[in-house]
């Protein structure tokens, strides 16, 4: 059967579908697209909307230069069109699209398509780039410069993609359209604060315009980048009617009256807190690294501290016990509570913890190197754990976790080719402040989209009991660097506020400790620029947003 026209309708019903799209899979992309498609048909709806670039993932980056990898997306929008002949439901979708410019020049640029019965009815492309943080669209797009808006069954929708929402000019070519919707495209990755920003930007855009607005996000993990979903939809007032779930692939359905009147009809869910988002992007990010990277096992160090259990706890909700080794590699300096805590943390994690001494080889090495300093012999065991860390994941198959947080990555307060081996990094962008507050959190809470479900893993010594590397005789690490309430927060100020040393002394901190810190940090750049990559979190994470010159005098 074929449907040849769509009659203008009283009001317009929309399935929001984001899915978990992986960069360059466009098989598995399509399915889900058609999945969601075949799902919105049966509903009775007229649209279904996905997120940014949905065919080929987000960030695809120098995938985009490649001409074939452009083609085959083109190959797969015709699977796409064909599938929607004779259908009711529309489709809206994003990908990268090659057009020829004013100049007569073949341009890419990144579009939304929409697909009706068979046919490509409107490609609408994004205008404004984005060129800061993790992202660098002008790299490989042009950027148009019409506001797109398109009739569609009796109604008008103004449609956008994702930076184009958050550029000032946008709002005030828009307001001089007519149009009933706004809908919004997006691939927006995840920040603790991220939400509060699009709330705040969607509302400026409802209130203004007194339009409602329709926010489709991207969810699932991509190398460090983590997308939350939580898309949305505000009436003309600025007040969310339907929030979408966080951190999990999700659909809903709303009905938009052509005076403007917007209704869901699918049950609302609520926000997390800060503590609990900050810890399913973590868990996210490590599930989909390593899934989507076609491994199936991960092994990790567990010296009884608090790192190594938190991150054992993040392998375990993201891929089950089953799927999960922990190893102890004690030395001479180790005590036996630490023992006792490592281990009391595996068996509340179904884990048998295996114990290997590395005693032996580290006595080898100094028979060897007799005359080395004691910095050298500490940082000699953390390298005897890696390489033999890096042997089990070699011969197993399984993927190494790293385990070191973002105060200590700040300060040097790691060893390079000890433990900073591995592949990935749940905690990378994690204060260590902050793994205490989602240790406790997890204690007391078991997420939805764990492969756990138990409360109290981590044992209460752990949580309680003085930081130390363990690496000589009673040492803590106090004993190199402030506590960490102190540190985190003037930690804080250098790299997310990007404060000078003055401005942090005048702040109220204490002069020689923040010229200390800012020299530690600022040495250690050549250590992090070699440091794993690890889930963003922050405002500024490590792995793609701060670029700083590691050959640099300027440290002030």
């Amino acid at each position: 059967m074929r449907f040849l026209n769509f009659k203008m309708t009283a009001k317009l019903r929309i399935q929001l579908s984001q899915i978990n799209s992986t960069v360059g899979d466009l098989d598995g992309n399509c399915a889900k697209i058609l999945s969601e498609f075949k799902k919105a048909n049966q509903a009775g709806c007229d649209l279904v909307v996905f997120q940014e670039m949905t065919i080929c993932g987000y960030d695809a980056q120098d995938l985009w230069q490649k001409k074939y990898f452009i083609s085959a997306v083109k190959e797969k929008i015709l699977e796409i069109l064909n599938v929607t002949r004779g259908s009711k439901c529309a489709i809206l979708l994003g990908a990268p699209i090659f057009s020829t410019s004013r100049s007569q020049k073949e341009v890419l640029f990144n579009s939304a398509l929409l697909l009706e019965n068979g046919e490509i009815k409107k490609i609408i492309n994004k205008k404004s780039l984005p060129k800061y943080a993790v992202f660098d669209e002008q790299r490989y797009f042009a950027a148009d410069n019409a506001i797109s808006c398109v009739e569609f069954r009796g109604q008008t929708l103004a449609i956008l993609i994702c930076e184009d929402l958050w550029d000032e000019r946008n709002l005030f070519l828009l307001s001089e359209q007519i149009f009933d919707t706004a809908v919004v495209i997006n691939a927006s990755p995840y920040s603790s604060k991220k939400h509060q920003y699009r709330h705040k930007i969607c509302q400026n855009f409802s209130k203004k315009l007194a339009k409602p607005l329709i926010y489709v996000n991207q969810v699932g993990g991509q190398d460090s980048l983590v997308f939350d979903g939580s898309s949305f939809v505000m009436n003309s007032a600025g007040e969310i009617i339907l929030q979408m779930q966080e951190f999990t692939e999700d659909s809903a359905i709303v009905e938009i009256e052509k005076d403007g009147k917007i209704s869901a009809k699918t049950k609302q869910n609520s926000l997390s807190t800060k503590t609990a988002r900050d810890y399913l992007a973590c868990l996210l990010g490590l599930r989909d690294y390593v899934q989507k990277n076609n491994f199936n096992k991960v092994l990790l160090g567990m010296s009884g501290g608090i790192d190594s259990a938190l991150v054992a706890c993040l392998a375990v909700d993201a891929l089950g016990s089953e799927n999960v080794a922990l190893y102890a590699l004690p030395s001479r300096f180790n005590s036996e509570a630490s023992m006792v805590d490592a281990t009391k943390c595996a068996e509340n994690l179904k884990i048998n913890l295996e114990v290997i001494s590395i005693e032996m080889p580290f006595s080898a090495m100094l028979m060897t190197l007799d005359d080395i300093s004691d910095l050298a012999k500490e940082n000699l065991q953390s390298r005897i754990r890696g390489n033999i860390l890096m042997t089990l994941s070699n011969s197993s198959g399984a993927l190494l976790l790293s385990t070191g947080n973002k105060s200590e990555l700040a300060c040097g307060y790691a060893t390079l080719y000890g433990d900073m081996c591995g592949a990935f990094n749940p905690i990378k962008d994690l204060y260590k402040t902050e793994v205490y507050e989602l240790a406790q959190w997890r204690n007391e809470n078991m997420p939805e989209i764990s492969a756990f479900k138990e409360k109290n893993l981590i044992p209460q010594n752990i949580l309680e009991k003085a930081p130390t590397a363990e690496l000589r005789p009673n040492q803590k690490d106090s004993d190199s660097l402030p506590e960490y309430e102190i540190l985190d927060k003037i930690l804080f100020h250098l790299i997310e506020e990007k404060k000078s040393v003055t401005e942090i002394i005048s702040a109220g901190f204490a002069e020689e400790l923040v010229k200390k810190i800012a020299k530690l940090f600022y040495a250690s750049e050549y250590k992090r620029q070699q440091s794993c990559l690890g889930p963003k979190i922050s405002d500024m994470a490590f792995d793609k947003e701060r670029r700083y010159p590691i050959t640099n005098k300027f440290t002030k």
